[in-house]
């Protein structure tokens, strides 16, 4: 039962100290809408801490291009086109509540180091497309990046965040991510803190029931 508690306290404390990998942020604004309503929180995989700022003061945006990419908006039917290939975004949304409207064209090429970053609520986002134009073209370095959104929800109850297809259906390079290591951490948190009581609970009966056996040992007259 001892090395029960010992197996629990070694998966139970790995499981939390890789959940410190992550961290809630609350997503004041709709910009992401539909996909991340106003107020939601979001798990986030931590890859840096650029500053000191407040989780809250950080934008939440998707990444439509990355160092070397050219982005330009739009195509004829209205879809961006990252290296001359039309992505269909169905996870968008237009309808800003005044009626579909055109987006205003841009044609950028992604510095290295950087991403081009937007919001799923296309007509009303503060993102990369209102700097275009500016040093960097609205770019964000790598360096200002402090991680990667991996679920909705607390560390606790968190559902891993739906994969991206889209630039992959594109024909772009790469694959679509999902990271569920969160649940992993997760369950073995969950799983060595069960090992531990367990353990803890059955030394403690194994003891009290050996304290009881020695006692009513003692207590029986010894034979002559």
């Amino acid at each position: 039962m001892v090395l029960l508690a010992v197996v629990g306290v070694g998966t139970g404390g790995y499981g939390f100290w890789t959940l410190l990998s992550y961290r809630m942020v609350s997503v004041p604004g709709g910009g992401m809408a539909p996909t991340i309503q106003p107020g939601a929180v979001v798990l986030m995989e931590v890859s840096a801490f650029p500053d000191s700022s407040p989780a809250d003061g950080r934008i939440v945006k998707r990444v439509i291009g990355v160092g070397g990419d050219q982005v330009v908006c739009c195509t004829n039917d209205n879809l961006i086109a990252v290296n001359g290939k039309p992505v269909k975004e169905p996870y968008t949304e237009d309808d800003n509540g005044h009626g579909r409207k055109e987006y205003r064209p841009f044609s950028v090429q992604v510095p290295p180091g950087a991403v081009f970053v937007v919001g799923d609520q296309r007509n009303n986002s503060r993102d990369s497309r209102l700097y275009v134009g500016m040093p960097g073209d609205g770019a964000v370095p790598l360096s200002k990046v402090v991680g990667v959104v991996v679920g909705l929800g607390s560390v606790l109850a968190a559902d891993p965040f739906p994969q991206t297809t889209a630039f992959v259906e594109a024909g772009l390079p790469g694959d679509p991510v999902s990271d569920t290591g969160f649940r992993t951490s997760r369950n073995l948190a969950f799983g060595g803190a069960g090992l531990v009581a367990v353990g803890v609970i059955g030394a403690i009966v194994t003891v009290v029931r050996s304290a009881g056996k020695r006692r009513r040992a003692a207590a029986i007259p010894p034979m002559r």
